[in-house]
């Protein structure tokens, strides 16, 4: 069988700026957090945090001493999409890569609870927004029940499209993308699709907060910053203040809590507590996720004085090298990827294939027999020929809008957080404990 492209594109925003963001308020098959939070042992935010901080990871060592910005959430949620739409060894990769169950079964909790997150994000006291898309070929067909799950789980919408009207279908798909991210993305796509493509799986993440303690632009200062191969001058901000601080000798770094006023986001920002003793790519290589949980469950206020960057943080990557050297292949791999549960291989309906599509949806029968029966589908043939992420960011004093200074002052026995040398940070939704945004930086003049 002839396989053909199918194409991921991922875009996903955070903006920290002087725009204000009204929130689309979050539909009635939401599930609120009290719910979420009431199924342990189906929890997802540990697995869906460390899968992004292994791929940060990842594109560190692939692209060394330069700067990587990234949304883990976003990469996820549209992995877990995909997840849902696949068989064989393409699905057993992805779900030990995002830390679900290869249970076919089992893996319904980890989607609604992971759906129940993603949508829990879309409150209006967080000023995010969340949204998924696929776009499918007029001439494939969409499976009905993977359409209603995805619906109804991760709030996904379907369009379907002409893929050889290459420039209407961009055009499409920019709209989209401009509509979900506040018009902060108005040329996601540069150049058309290939006329062999057959679908495309969108996700845009927005977020847009103004800090709980605004910095000082009086204080604000150009100051050196140590990149790995040369000092930088940067505008450096100033704080002071209490603030959420941690000290480990153990682990040889410091980390500050950052907060924003909707009460529900916090950035958090590690870096080593001896830049020339230990690298920021060594402490991280040293660190998962769930210790660096476990250092923010040891953070305690501090009195600080805090220096960090003002930056303008622009990117766009193809995440297909990395996932491949964490172990996703066959998607990428043409006679390999299998997208059976997705689209039907024939435009007929296949009843027999429908009906046991849709007792995995309702959860009857044996998860063995059910599983060895989805991987005798019909392939449909596409494959992922790349997974396109754009991630725009910006950091000043104030966040969303102006704010009075604070009357908070320096003191001798302060702590001081310097970001004058490479750091990480990550943005994380205290809800839900996703981390909707992390970057490693090397020079935040790049």
């Amino acid at each position: 069988m002839l396989n053909m492209k199918f194409v991921f594109y991922l875009t996903t925003l955070f903006c920290v700026s002087s725009i204000q963001l009204a929130a689309e308020e979050v539909t009635e098959n939401n599930v609120g957090m009290e719910e979420v939070t009431a199924i342990p042992a189906f929890s997802t935010d540990t697995s869906i945090n460390n899968f992004g901080f292994k791929l940060l990871k990842t594109m560190m060592k692939q692209n060394e001493n330069n700067n990587v910005v990234l949304s883990p959430t976003g990469v996820a949620g549209l992995l877990a999409m995909t997840l849902l739409g696949s068989t064989g060894e393409t699905y057993n990769e992805i779900a030990q890569l995002i830390g679900f169950s290869e249970d076919i079964l089992k893996n319904r909790k980890y989607h609604e609870d992971f759906g129940s997150r993603l949508q829990a994000l879309n409150r209006n006291d967080t000023k995010t927004l969340y949204a998924n898309g696929i776009f499918v070929d007029q001439q494939s067909m969409l499976r009905q029940i993977y359409h209603s799950y995805l619906e109804r789980v991760y709030n996904g919408e379907a369009f379907a499209t002409d893929f050889k009207d290459t420039n209407q279908t961009k055009d499409l798909i920019n709209e989209w993308v401009k509509n979900h991210t506040n018009n902060k993305i108005e040329s996601f796509l540069r150049q058309p699709l290939p006329m062999s493509t057959k679908a495309v799986l969108i996700n845009a993440l927005y977020y847009s907060g103004q800090w709980s303690y605004p910095f000082l632009p009086e204080y604000t200062a150009m100051l050196p910053f140590k990149a790995p191969t040369k000092e930088v001058l940067v505008d450096q901000m100033a704080n002071f203040g209490q603030f959420n601080y941690l000290f480990s000798i153990e682990n040889g770094l410091h980390m500050i809590q950052l907060p924003y006023n909707d009460s529900v986001t916090s950035m958090y920002v590690i870096k080593p507590r001896f830049p020339k003793a230990k690298t920021i790519t060594e402490l991280l290589d040293s660190l998962d996720f769930e210790k660096i949980d476990n250092l923010i469950n040891q953070m305690s206020m501090k009195k600080c004085v805090v220096r960090f960057p003002k930056m303008e943080l622009e990117t766009s990557v193809d995440l297909k090298d990395p996932l491949k050297s964490l172990g996703v292949q066959a998607m990428f791999t043409p006679g390999v990827a299998n997208f059976a549960v997705m689209l039907d291989a024939n435009v007929t309906v296949n009843d027999p294939e429908e009906n046991l599509i849709a007792r995995i949806s309702t959860g009857e029968g044996e998860a063995r027999t059910l599983k060895e029966m989805l991987d005798r589908l019909v392939n449909p043939g596409v494959y992922v020929d790349s997974v396109m992420h754009e991630v725009k960011m910006t950091i000043d004093e104030y966040g969303t809008e102006a704010a009075a200074a604070t009357s908070a002052l320096m003191a001798r026995s302060a702590e001081s957080f310097y970001a004058d040398s490479p750091f990480y940070m990550f943005i994380r939704n205290e809800n839900t404990k996703l981390i909707t945004f992390s970057a490693v930086i090397y020079d935040p003049t790049n």
